[in-house]
């Protein structure tokens, strides 16, 4: 099983580019976002094309309700091993 890794903010800038280095590197990535959900559903296409496995997880990371809605979301991929924060 591959690790995960989780990104907020993942759907663009250094997330993105973090996402994409961490698939590229054999992880699963788990990719937060707030309100693009065009931008992130792009880098997860981007990792699949490559080979990788990816998702997608809408939450705002400053609403406690959000936070464990993403983490649930995560129990599908499995246990969580890396977080990285972007915003």
């Amino acid at each position: 099983m591959k690790e995960i890794v989780l990104i907020t903010g993942g759907g663009r800038g250094i997330g993105a580019a973090t996402a994409r280095l961490a698939a590229a590197r054999g992880y699963a990535v788990a990719i937060n976002y707030k309100s693009n959900a065009e931008a992130a559903a792009k880098v997860v296409n981007e990792i699949e094309v490559g080979g990788g496995r990816a998702t997608a997880i809408p939450g705002d990371m400053a609403q406690e309700a959000d936070i464990d809605q993403m983490f649930k979301a995560l129990d599908r991929f499995g246990p969580l091993r890396h977080l990285v924060y972007s915003s």
